[in-house]
């Protein structure tokens, strides 16, 4: 799942930053303030590396999420950050500029990074969630225009200590596949307890929710709700993180429960499966990672989407911008 530059040293750790999908980035180069962007440029062993999170990024609104590995591979957080936006298109025209904000999933989830799910038959198997030393870094954008654009990262890390300027390129489509802010959500017909045996078959998470699964998404927006979706597969997640933002899910529930409908779709029709296949659902919004939250107002339309780790707190945000 892991899609990084061209000539990204290999040796961190996968399992770190198998949620970040960074076919976007065209080029990176370390460099000191006031230098032009640079050409496509090989990222040597010792470089600090930018990864992108976003599997697309679209004309419009995005919430910009990306990683930061130090030299020896390894994952920087909570470090201060500063972005400054460049349309290359034409010439290096600056457009914006804002802090970025460390987010760090687990923090908030509270859930170990092991944990041993017993099925009803007395068979075992084990859930991996993401620690602490795993985060991302993210900021709202809006791109007036498709096409090619570059950042300007400025980095102030304290651990370790490190202050450094690196400008990645990536690349801005006119639309994406996934839906869009803005954008009418699709009135899918996700499974729901009723429609199953087992809540396993749809809840792949060591203790699942029933009251996320109550609900379809085409019947919460015929009712009016407004509705957080979780597209995730918390007991077989490739990236670690299905679990953790399940949890952070869980812990919104009570406050919102009577305001808004949540929804957690199971990833995969066969989630313990090798040869696994996405939900006819995920299948019809297009996704092609997880785990993915959307949020939708009472009128279906989404007001906010979110690719791999999300914050408690950018979360409860959305959500009391249509459920206040």
């Amino acid at each position: 799942m892991l899609r990084s530059f061209s000539h990204v040293p290999t040796r961190f750790p996968l399992i770190a930053f198998v949620f970040l999908t960074t076919a976007l980035i065209l080029a990176a180069g370390c460099s000191g303030g006031g230098d032009k962007f640079p050409e496509v440029l090989e990222i040597k062993e010792g470089d600090i590396v930018p990864v992108l999170a976003n599997s697309e990024l679209m004309a419009g609104p995005n919430r910009f999420a990306f990683g930061i590995l130090d030299a020896e591979g390894l994952p920087i957080v909570d470090a201060k950050v500063h972005l400054v936006f460049y349309d290359l298109n034409e010439s290096e025209t600056m457009k914006m500029e804002i802090d970025a904000i460390s987010r760090v999933p687990a923090r908030d989830a509270g859930l170990t990074e092991q944990i041993t799910h017993t099925h009803v038959d007395g068979s075992q198997h084990a859930h991996f969630n993401v620690g602490e030393q795993v985060g991302i870094y993210t900021a709202l954008v809006n791109f007036d225009r498709p096409g090619e654009w570059g950042v300007e990262i400025q980095i102030d890390s304290a651990n370790p200590k490190i202050k450094k300027t690196i400008r990645p390129r990536f690349n801005v489509l006119a639309q994406g596949l996934t839906p869009a802010i803005g954008s009418a959500a699709p009135r899918s017909l996700n499974l729901t307890v009723d429609d199953v045996s087992d809540i396993a078959l749809i809840d792949s998470s060591a203790t699942p929710s029933p009251e996320m699964h109550t609900s379809t998404i085409a019947g919460a927006i015929a009712a009016g709700k407004p509705t957080l979706v979780l597209f995730a597969v918390p007991g077989f997640c490739e990236s670690r993180l299905c679990g953790p933002e399940l949890e952070i899910m869980r812990k919104l529930y009570p406050q919102y429960r009577d305001k808004a409908e949540f929804i957690h779709v199971e990833f995969y029709k066969n989630p313990g499966n090798p040869d696994r296949i996405p939900s006819d659902t995920v299948s019809e919004w297009n996704l092609r990672s997880e785990p993915w939250f959307f949020v939708i107002d009472s009128k279906g339309i989404i007001t906010a989407k979110y690719e791999g780790p999300v914050s408690l707190q950018e979360l409860d945000e959305a959500l009391k911008a249509v459920a206040p």
